[in-house]
């Protein structure tokens, strides 16, 4: 069986689906900064830590307040934080918990500690601290570890609900550029020299990356070329520009009476495709077309020799 064909499609589909996944990772990355989310989930999981069980969950305590407004922690800019190094972490509590005497640390620590209304982050220090046996770099360590381990936790969160994000972003862009799966399919399987151009279109798009070092540039410029591949794509995808009585909306509205359930189905494949993010897509279309390159097995040279085969 001649794989050629089915390779040119399947290349298709995922060089369409790494453009829309760097569309989606800039749109998202962009999402994420204009509403702080990272900060937010940064602020929220180290309210946590260091709460008590009076203030209630998720109210600041004089503990948090004094360590995250700490100078090796806050922003300098005012804005909430995104991220905290685990050591600069340790040093503001180590230093918010011995108020300043800089004497005989350890025991100021300890008596710190044992003021703390009760709680978990009453509890954790103790814990910690008894641990670390008066040793106080022992101490840090185990600040460290408690907030590496909480990021740990905040960050498989994080990317759950970023992976829910993608989907959503996915979607949009599905319809957006009318990105249906199933018709995309068709078409390429359909009319070989379509499959081709864009099979082409993809191998020199990974070449054209590689050469001039395209996972080094930054997400906006990456998403940038990614648009220009889509408007320049082979494969019939998008909307059609010559009515302009009817808007985007009524676009899609009349697109989806005429397509159906199955256009519907299609988009949601692209959105569900795409949310598997773009360096999967890479990956496999670099796979893709190094396979497409190796072509069948040359025959043995010695094959028609007497002797040889059947």
């Amino acid at each position: 069986m001649n794989l050629g064909p089915v390779l040119n499609v399947v290349i298709g589909l995922a060089f369409t689906y790494l453009l829309l996944g760097i569309l989606a990772a800039a749109l998202q990355e962009a999402l994420s900064t204009l509403f702080s989310y990272r900060g937010k989930e940064l602020n929220a999981a180290v309210r946590r830590m260091l709460g008590d069980q009076n203030a209630g969950v998720g109210k600041e305590t004089a503990l948090f307040r004094a360590v995250f407004g700490h100078a090796l922690v806050k922003d300098g800019s005012g804005a909430r934080p995104s991220y905290i190094s685990s050591r600069n972490f340790g040093l503001a509590v180590i230093d918010t918990l011995r108020e300043g005497d800089r004497g005989v640390v350890v025991s100021q620590i300890e008596t710190s500690i044992a003021k703390l209304p009760a709680g978990e982050a009453k509890s954790a220090l103790m814990t910690l601290f008894t641990d670390a046996k008066g040793d106080l770099d022992a101490f840090r360590r185990n600040v460290e570890t408690w907030y590496d381990d909480t990021m740990d936790r905040v960050s498989g969160a994080y990317k759950r609900t970023a992976q829910i994000w993608l989907v959503g972003i996915g979607l949009v862009l599905a319809v957006f550029f009318n990105v249906d799966s199933i018709e995309l399919a068709r078409r390429l399987w359909f009319d070989p020299a379509l499959a081709e151009a864009t099979a082409a279109a993809a191998q020199a798009y990974v070449a054209n990356q590689g050469s001039s070092g395209g996972e080094k540039l930054d997400l906006a410029s990456q998403a940038e070329i990614a648009r220009k591949a889509l408007e320049s794509h082979p494969a019939p995808i998008g909307w059609p520009r010559g009515d302009g009585q009817k808007g985007f909306f009524m676009q899609v509205v009349d697109h989806v009476g005429k397509g159906g359930l199955w256009l519907i189905v299609g988009w949601l494949i692209t959105a569900f495709a795409v949310s598997l993010g773009a360096p999967f897509w890479f990956d496999a279309l670099q796979k893709l077309i190094n396979l497409r390159g190796t072509g069948p097995k040359p025959p043995r040279a010695d094959a028609a020799l007497p002797g040889k085969g059947g």
